[in-house]
This record gives C-alpha cells, structure tokens and sequence, in this order.
C-alpha cells in the first residue's frame, strides 16, 4: 500500500460523505464542498483578453501580477501527514489531517458550526464502518480542532485520522 492510494480513497470517500451539503462560496452561491489531495490548487496567472501577458519576474508572480480569483471555500484538503511501521512485516500506520475551510458571512460570526458539521459527518462515517475502501481500517483515537484565530467570514478546521493498512507478507526464506 502507498499512502497516495490511502488518500485518494479518502479523498472519493469525502465527496460522497459530503454529497448532499451546500455551503456559502464568497460569490455569494451555494457551492459543494471542494476535496483536494494534499494542498489547494495554486491560482493560475491570468491575464485580461484586452492586455498583454504580464512578465514574470524569476521567483514567481510580482505583487501586481493579476492572479485567477476562484476560491476554493468552502473546502477539504486531505494531507498525509506521517507514517509508522513498527515491525517489518506489521501493518503501516498512516495518519491523514483532513483539513476543512468554509465562508460564512454572516454577522453572527457563526460560520464554525459548518466545519462542525464536516467534522461530524466524517466522524459519523467512520464510526460507523471504520473500514474504507476494502484496504484500509480507520483506528482511534480521531481528533478534530477549530482555529483559535478569529479570521471572519473564513473558518477553519480540522480532523487527524490514523489509518491501518494492509500488511505485507515477507518473502525472506530465510526469516
């Protein structure tokens, strides 16, 4: 098992526990929840269709360099953050952040309990089947985190689940 496998399971797996919820994007619309792998996407360049393509200076984009202004919110990123193999032929352990993002401009400054929702519904999924994708066996403890910065109309979230993975058989005739 590679870890990327582990997370683009995951990462299928949060579109459908996340299928039927719609969230406030900063246009103002009712949006899915964005699931990337590991990072949100970087904004491409772009440039105007009356205008030149701007220069770019050596270390990426200048200040002034328009930039795509599609934001991903609301959103999930699934990050492997490490692993573990403890014995040689033993099951790996790999803890995943899922790390969520929703806009809520509301004046109420409520937008957390969107990301509260997000966290239980994969918690809920998890506590139910802790079996994903027929390879892969969901282990506690699961925790979660809200930011601790105020950062209106943006929130911000998070769930660390550690994942077992199937083993692998030594092949050594001599172990």
């Amino acid at each position: 098992m590679v870890a990327t496998f582990l997370q683009d399971d995951l990462v299928e797996e949060l579109k459908i526990i996340f299928k039927d919820l719609r969230y406030k994007n900063p246009k103002g619309e009712l949006s899915e929840i964005n699931v990337f792998p590991q990072a949100l996407p970087i904004p491409a360049p772009t440039t105007p269709p009356d205008e030149e393509a701007p220069e770019y200076l050596e270390e990426g984009l200048g200040v002034t360099d328009p930039v795509k202004a599609e934001d991903p919110y609301p959103y999930a990123i699934v990050r492997i953050e490490d692993g573990k193999i403890e014995n040689i032929d033993g099951d790996q352990a790999v803890t995943v952040l899922i790390i969520l993002g929703a806009y809520n401009d509301d004046l109420k400054n409520q937008g957390h309990k969107e990301i509260l929702n997000m966290i239980q519904r994969i918690y809920e999924r998890f506590a139910k089947n802790a079996i994903l994708a027929k390879k892969y066996e969901c282990v506690h403890p699961i925790t979660w985190t809200l930011q601790e910065e105020e950062s209106y109309p943006y929130f911000v979230g998070g769930v660390a689940l550690s994942f077992n993975t199937l083993k692998i058989r030594r092949e050594d005739p001599y172990v």
